[in-house]
Order: C-alpha cells, then structure tokens, then sequence
C-alpha cells in the first residue's frame, strides 16, 4: 500500500469517528442507550485506527482498544497538560465498552454491567439510573479521545 492509499484510509477512518461520535450523542439523547454505548466506542476505534495506519497498514489488533492506542501511538500527540484527562477517558472506554455489546439487548449490557459490579464505578456507588449513568461516561471518555485525536490531526502528506 502505498503512502497516499495509507493516508486516504487514515482519513476515512478519522471521518467515520466524527460521524460515529455524533451518531452516538443522537442516540444518547433519544434514549437509545445500547445503540449510543457501542457506537461511542466504535468512535474511538476509529480515530484510534486513523492514527494506526498511519504507522502500518498492515495490523491486525482486532476491537481491542488498548492495543490500539498504543500501536497507533496516540500518547505520542496528546499534549503532556492533557496526558491525565486522556488516560483516564481510555480507562473509561477499555472498563465500558466491547465490540460485542453490538449483540446485545438492553437488558443483557445491563446484566453483564451488574455482574461486573460497575454499579459500583471507581469506588462510589452510582445513584439512580446506573445503566444510564455509566453510558454517560463512556459517552464522555469517548468524545474526550476522538476529539484530541481530531484536534491533533495534521495531514500525512503536504498537497
């Protein structure tokens, strides 16, 4: 693959984290809670990718966020004042999303939530509507990251 079909798939990927993360605030804001946790990860997948390929086109880290941070070295573009804040929204993300929660019913991300005693987020019980709390977070964590990764985004090639 050559360095300019590397870059137009880095920025298709940055392109489809925007419009995944947008995606995820609509349906966070219908109600959809399910719907706007999966696709607020996906939107992190995405900008991760972005900056992943533009490393190595050849990659196989599956939905495994962590492991696409750090190949894609995100960390590198984060400004050291924002170091913290982005660590602590990938947390966020790696405890509160999966690629499968795409095969889930509302109920059944609410179970395996519960079985994982994230009801109990960071220590502190979450009062009300922990489903609805925790999507919140991850929504958070999510718009946190794609957006550095937006902002720090500068073109692979000079036109």
């Amino acid at each position: 693959m050559s360095g300019g079909e590397r870059a137009a798939i880095a920025e298709e990927y940055r392109e489809a984290a925007i419009e995944r993360i947008v995606c995820a605030q609509e349906l966070y804001s219908s109600g959809r809670l399910v719907e706007a946790n999966y696709f607020a990860g996906v939107a992190v997948e995405c900008i991760l990718r972005a900056y992943r390929i533009r490393i190595d086109a050849e990659f196989d880290a599956r939905h495994n966020i962590g492991d696409l941070y750090r190949m894609g070295r995100f960390a590198d573009i984060v400004p050291p004042a924002n170091a913290d804040e982005i660590n602590a929204a990938l947390g966020e993300v790696i405890a509160l999303w999966s690629n499968g929660h795409r095969y889930l019913p509302e109920y059944a991300l609410k179970r395996d939530w519960k079985k994982r005693k994230l009801y109990r987020h960071r220590g502190l019980w979450i009062k009300g509507d922990f489903f609805k709390e925790l999507t919140r977070k991850l929504m958070n964590s999510s718009e946190t990251i794609v957006n550095m990764g937006i902002i720090q985004w500068k073109p692979l090639f000079k036109n």
